[in-house]
Formats: C-alpha cells, structure tokens, sequence
C-alpha cells in the first residue's frame, strides 16, 4: 500500500499501522481490492477519513480485525456499522430497511459505498462469491443509477450496463445483438475512442481554443431506452462527447473549423434556440469512419457558464430532462422506484422542517 498517500498526519498513522499489523493476513486479491477502493475513492474526494475506512471495512467484513480494534474511533464505528447494515439488507432485499440505511448516509459515505460496491463488480470472478444472494446485490444497483445520473458521476456507466446485463439478461442480448447486426458490425470500439479523441485535440490546437474535453461510449442501457423512445427507428450515435470552452468566442472558432473539417449529419443549436428549459448547447451528429464501417459520434459543444447552469440549476439539469421527460425505460421499475423513493423522502422532510419552523 506504499503508493496510497495521505496527507493527514493523524490519518497516515492509522491507515499505515492498521495495515502493516495486518499485512500478513491480507491475500494478494483483497490488497489489490483494498487498493483499487481508495484509488477511485480518492478521484471524487478529498475525504481522507474514509479512504482509511475502506481499510477497516474490508479488514472487518474478512475478519481480520474486530471492532474492539483501539485505531477504531467511534465515528469509525458508526459509519462501519451503517456499511455493513446497509450490505445486509440489500443481499437480504429487505427493502424497506435497505432504503432507510442508504437515506441515513452523508454523501461521501455513500460515494464510499457505491465504489465499493463498483470494484466488487469490477472484480466479479473474484469477489461476488462473498456475495450470499449475488442476484439481489445486482438487481440493487437500481439505486445508483438515479444518483450518478443527478451527480453526471463518470461510474453512471459501468453501472448502467451491468445492472441491465444482470437483471433483464434476455433484453440485454436482445438489444446487444439488434446493436451489432443492424447498426454497428462492431461492438463498443475502445482503440477507436482514443481515436476520436486525439483528432479532435488537433483539431483544438488548430483552433487555438481553450477547452476541456469528455468523452464515453453509450451503453446499452441507454441504447434501450432511446431505442424504446423512438420505437426502434433512431440513427444511433455509439459515442459521445462534450466539449467546454471559456467561453462563446472560442466556442464559435471551434465550431468553424469542425464544420470545414469534419462531416457532419446533423447540427442542433441550442444556444441560439435554447429548449423549453432553457438548456443551451450545440449539437453535432458527425461520421468518424472505423474500419469496414462508421461509427456516428455526438459532439455536445457549450461554454463554462452553459454548463454550470445545466449542472447547478435543476429546470435545465439533465437528471431532471431525463425524469421529467421519461427518459428511462418502464422495463427499469426498480430505477423508477428509487426515484420515487428520493422524491417521497423528501418531501416529508420539508414537511417537518417547515412544522419546526411553525412551533
């Protein structure tokens, strides 16, 4: 664990002497597990705190150490015991019980649980076999899946397709094999992201723009759900990527050098013509040839201030376009559920906040 940094002093002494008095009863797969946890964790915050819980959660669930371990504090015990409480009802599908652990987390312990639960997933051949009903541990991701999409998290995606893959299997294949025989020849071409992205970076250079760049392939539980919407007729664009400059001169620069360059089938101005919730950005719908076929790329262009409108402002939010507007399949009940569950919770804590506010 020599690579993991942290730089709390208080918190270097405790990851660094519960690892090294435990060293020898950690098996080679669950120090690589253990390490991957942090790494990830460590990406989307600074919460160095849980970074050494994630020790202590796996030292615990594999009985290396118990709670009367004297580098357990108390708020270690706590957040340890609403981990495991909350892995329990889930594998047991007690619902009810399930959900209320989840609601009782702060964000970054819940964040800690999603990316435990991501490695364990990552790692499925090794690790779902701790697992007592691993069916319910993948039909659970459904509470994720609206989270990440409020977030715009970059796990929403691995979780996407393995909750879909694992739950509804024959819509899977189905949508899997419609993909690569009638739209695709190939599947989700990898090497051809790279691709993607390193002609776009010199057409930037070119510009000469400021910019940041994201970019991801589209699952195929979102494949599902456009396909669905559009009743099986959709000209599909396999990849997707989001482009954000500083700000509308170089957005406009970019944009003329794209269209000389680039071939296009499409282009939707949004900034021009903003939608009903006053969401703002340019859309291009553009061919990028991959070898004995074409893969059709969406290209999102906005600047800073669009986008932290859309992130910040929940009328133009693309969580909220994607509820309002039922852009998840009837077939992801249990995607639905969660949401409305968030949605319920909510609205009574409101209600009693605004009773206290009265006495």
């Amino acid at each position: 664990m020599e690579e993991i940094i942290i730089r709390d002093k208080n918190q270097k002494i405790r990851f660094d002497k519960l690892y090294n008095e435990n060293k020898n009863y950690i098996s080679n797969d669950l120090k690589l597990l253990i390490k991957n946890v942090i790494i990830i964790f460590k990406r989307h915050s600074s919460n160095e705190e849980l970074m050494v819980l994630a020790l202590i959660y796996w030292l615990s669930y594999f009985s290396i150490i118990d709670n009367k371990n004297p580098i357990l504090t108390k708020k270690d015990l706590e957040n340890l015991e609403i981990l495991k409480t909350s892995f329990i009802h889930e594998v047991e599908w007690d619902y009810k019980n399930f959900l209320d652990y989840v609601i009782k987390m702060d964000k970054e312990l819940f964040l800690l649980k999603i990316v435990i639960k991501y490695n364990i997933l990552s790692f499925e051949k090794k690790f779902i076999s701790i697992i007592k009903n691993p069916s319910n541990y993948y039909k659970s991701i459904w509470y994720i899946i609206p989270y990440l999409t409020y977030i715009e998290s970059s796990l929403l995606w691995f979780f996407q397709d393995i909750y879909f893959k694992k739950v509804y299997p024959k819509k899977f294949e189905k949508i899997r094999k419609y993909y690569i025989d009638k739209i695709n020849k190939v599947e989700f071409p990898w090497e051809h992201m790279f691709s993607i992205v390193n002609n776009i970076s010199d057409l930037m250079n070119e510009a000469n723009v400021i910019w940041k760049t994201s970019v991801r392939r589209k699952t195929y539980f979102s494949i599902y759900n456009k396909l669905s919407r559009k009743k099986w007729v959709w000209l599909l664009d396999t990849i997707w990527m989001r482009i954000i400059f500083l700000d509308i001169k170089d957005l406009d620069k970019f944009s003329d050098f794209f269209e000389t360059k680039y071939v296009f089938l499409n282009k939707k101005d949004y900034i021009n013509n903003p939608k009903d919730n006053w969401y703002q950005s340019l859309h291009y719908k553009y061919i990028s040839p991959y070898r004995d076929t074409q893969i059709l790329v969406e290209l999102q262009l906005r600047t800073l201030e669009m986008d932290k409108k859309i992130k910040t402002e929940d009328w133009i939010s693309h969580f909220q376009y994607t509820v309002k507007l039922n852009k998840w399949s009837k077939l992801f009940k249990e995607v639905h559920c969660w949401y409305n569950y968030i949605i319920k919770n909510n609205e009574l804590i409101q209600e009693s906040e605004t009773l206290k506010n009265k006495d």
